[in-house]
């Protein structure tokens, strides 16, 4: 899940990055708009269709799909993620899913 979740968020951050660079620059760098809308199109494609219906559901919902676990935090809706649901997410007995907010939680406390 890991692995996954490392892509979704990458292409989470280049979907806000070609956002922001299209309201400062327009249609300026057509170039460079190009090559991070094929990267973004790449890392889509090696991820599970119904994990990125999900993905993009969260992403028209707001600003991010997949949030960081820090300390037991989630850095998106800034509540405590119960040590038992991180336990258990680590063993793959539970979605990487912030139990609040509903996003994917990219987990920090990895072994």
């Amino acid at each position: 899940m890991r692995a996954v979740l490392e892509r979704l968020l990458e292409v989470q951050e280049l979907e806000l990055v070609m956002a922001e660079s299209a309201i400062l620059h327009g249609d300026r760098h057509p170039a460079c708009a190009g090559r991070l809308k094929k990267k973004v199109e790449a890392l889509r494609r090696d991820v599970d269709p119904v994990v990125l219906r999900r993905f993009d559901q969260l992403r028209a919902r707001g600003n991010m799909a997949v949030s960081r676990e820090i300390d037991g935090v989630c850095n998106a809706c800034r509540l405590n993620v119960p040590k038992g649901d991180i336990n258990r997410m680590l063993r793959g007995a539970m979605e990487w899913v912030c139990p609040n907010c509903g996003r994917f939680l990219f987990l920090s406390a990895l072994p």
